[in-house]
């Protein structure tokens, strides 16, 4: 049959492409029936190699004797030249990975991090797993070019690091980082300033944690302002008993145990990594979890549902609880409902997607439908708007002989696989993986760690200069400083995006938390709609802004914060006499902190709320008894001054009487 019929459509599969998998027989395919591997020809070979994830690769799966060959719609060549290009060494980043190897006694990839680590408001680098077991600590001058700063980090020799995870802990406004290691306990290395840490591990109440770490990731999810550390533990490695763990933030610089308390225990399954992400979208924080070796087994992943009183429930109706060998996840909205999807590495049987079918309540397996099915062992994966158009791509690296996957999306299924035209082919080992944009020139790059090979820094060279970008950095909100769990929904012309603030993304990594949305032809967002979660006595907190500007990182401010400059809880006439300068001038992204009603100008109206702020003494929102009777009482002293004359007198009494509204 195979002899017969291939050249008859031999064309045809190179006009439109095709699938090669090992899977059962589908609609809209078309099955040919192979008499062996062998018998399979080198022109057939040929185009099934590479990007196509031959159904013969003999790497942890069976030799099939059956491709399915699925027809797809004929993708465009939207893209000329290679979008990523490895420009680590370049750079300033040199470092081999010599540890975490599949299997045995390796830990299946090392972490990665991309994040602020010294406060200069671009991404630095972490990286591990080298001969000496030390991490690489790299600074971003500011443009995306590095220098080792490792020997001065104070960091010491840290074995079998097998994670990595940034989070603001202590709330003191720069980035700590933990360390998960492979049958060792975990560190909790706190940030001195300057990309100098110590290790508070004890300190903290950390130090009992020694399992075989996975992937760790920080949510608030009692909403009471502090993030709290869940850790992913391969239960059953090497005869380790150690489970996953929630760890609550107190408040106080230490973390208690309560994982048995709060309704997530993950048991014997052995757990790989862990994701907060709020779901179904109801204010709090949902916790899934990846799970190991549940292809053929009883060991599923799980998705716990937040109660939203600081315990879960395991929502075994959702249809999250797939089985798979389930190496890390990755969170997008590929659709534009406004709900994540959930997308599963998995061995050669197949990546899953599960895609929201009713506000994430439910979900339906479509990764063949959306074509990210990939057929590789694949570990890191990442949603993100790789060339600015609006909607998600997708990245998966893989090991042995699997390719790393890209994903092009055109907004519908199914994807695209760019993975030849991407650059990013690679034929070693790929496990963990970190995004964001480290040269500022707005579009996303990739940082992933690969197995006997140096680290790649791949850097995101797609230029299509119509297409425009909005960046977005989520500003502190109580005790939570980098606004984890913060979600944004953008809406600029036909492009509809959500995308939350997650500590802990991929596989055992961590992601820049600045939010990022291609936005294709159009020059502003029409509308971007932030939801703050409840941060302690804050509130959860809606805020809508509207024609933001393109090409731009803006700061988003809670509503509380708008105005009160200096963050002391105050609207002072220090703060007054800097909007009044500001009033009329081109905006930049500092005077988002006076820009009221979030149009992106700054004007009368954003003056008279300034006014209105500085006459609410008591902080209800009303102007009127209350905060008159408090005037008074200060009258012929230095507070309330609204005015900056060094007195309250007739003058205040004059604006607060002009704004009164109870």
């Amino acid at each position: 049959m195979f002899g017969s019929t291939f050249p008859a459509f031999h064309g045809y599969v190179q006009s439109v492409g095709f699938r090669a998998c090992d899977a059962s027989f589908r609609t809209q395919s078309e099955a040919i029936q192979l008499p062996s591997q062998e018998g399979v020809s080198a022109t057939m070979r040929s185009l099934c190699a590479g990007s196509f994830a031959p159904c013969w690769r003999a790497h942890r799966m069976r030799v099939s004797t059956t491709i399915i060959l699925f027809p797809l719609v004929a993708a465009p060549l939207l893209h000329a030249q290679t979008m990523f290009v490895d420009e680590a060494i370049a750079r300033g980043v040199n470092y081999t990975v010599v540890d975490g190897a599949f299997g045995g006694t390796g830990q299946f990839g090392c972490g990665v991090a991309l994040a602020d680590f010294d406060g200069d408001d671009d991404l630095d680098l972490v990286v591990s797993g080298n001969a000496t077991s030390t991490l690489g600590f790299y600074a971003n001058a500011g443009a995306g070019t590095f220098t080792d700063v490792s020997s001065t980090a104070g960091v010491a020799a840290l074995l079998k690091v097998s994670g990595l995870v940034a989070g603001d802990y202590d709330a003191d406004g720069d980035l700590d980082l933990v360390v998960t290691r492979w049958l060792k306990p975990l560190i909790l290395l706190q940030n001195d300033g300057a990309m100098h840490f110590t290790d508070v591990t004890f300190a903290a109440g950390l130090w009992a944690q020694s399992g075989a770490g996975g992937g760790a990731a920080f949510g608030d999810f009692d909403g009471d302002g502090w993030i709290d550390l869940a850790v992913a533990n391969r239960y059953g490695t090497n005869a380790s008993m150690v489970r996953n763990k929630l760890f609550r933030n107190r408040g106080d610089g230490t973390f208690e145990d309560v994982t048995i308390a709060a309704g997530v225990d993950n048991g014997i399954f052995p757990g790989f990594h862990v994701t907060w992400v709020d779901l179904d979208r109801d204010g709090d924080l949902d916790l899934y979890v990846a799970n190991d070796k549940g292809t053929g087994n009883p060991r599923w992943n799980r998705l716990y549902r937040n109660n939203g009183n600081g315990t879960f429930f395991e929502d075994t109706d959702s249809g999250a609880q797939v089985n798979a060998d389930a190496m890390g996840n990755a969170t997008g909205d590929i659709n534009g409902d406004g709900y994540p999807e959930l997308y599963i590495p998995n061995i050669p049987a197949g990546n899953m997607l599960l895609v929201s079918i009713d506000q994430g309540l439910h979900f339906a397996e479509k990764a063949t439908l959306w074509g990210v099915r990939a057929y590789g062992t694949c570990w890191g994966s990442a949603f993100f708007d790789g060339d600015n158009d609006g909607d998600l791509d997708l990245l998966t690296v893989s090991d042995q002989f699997d390719a790393d996957f890209y994903f092009e999306s055109t907004g519908a299924p199914p994807f695209f696989d760019r993975t030849k035209a991407s650059g990013l082919v690679n034929s070693v080992d790929s496990y963990c993986l970190a995004m964001g944009d480290v040269d500022h020139d707005g579009d996303v790059d990739a940082l992933i760690q690969d197995f006997n090979a140096p680290i790649r820094l791949m850097i995101n060279r797609l230029a299509v200069p119509s297409r425009a970008w909005i960046g977005m950095r989520v500003m502190p909100r109580g005790a939570n400083t980098k606004g984890i769990g913060t979600q944004v929904d953008v809406v600029a012309g036909s492009t509809r995006a959500w995308r939350h603030v997650e500590a802990g993304s991929a596989f055992k990594s961590h992601s820049s938390t600045d939010l990022h949305v291609g936005i294709g032809a159009a020059q502003v967002a029409d509308t971007v709609t932030i939801t703050f979660p409840r941060a302690g006595n804050l509130p959860q907190s809606v805020r809508t802004l509207t024609a933001m500007p393109a090409r731009e990182i803006w700061p988003l401010w809670s509503i509380e914060r708008i105005g009160d400059e200096d963050g002391d809880g105050a609207w002072s006439p220090k703060e007054l006499k800097s909007l009044l300068a500001r009033v009329g001038a081109p905006f930049q992204p500092q005077d988002a902190i006076f820009d009221f009603d979030g149009d992106f100008d700054l004007d009368a109206q954003d003056l008279a709320s300034f006014r209105s702020k500085q006459c609410d003494l008591n902080k209800d929102g009303v102007i009127g008894a209350a905060d008159l009777s408090a005037l008074l009482s200060g009258w012929d002293t230095d507070s309330p001054d609204f005015h900056g004359d060094g007195v309250a007198d007739a003058n205040d009494l004059t604006q607060l009487l002009s704004l009164w509204n109870e």
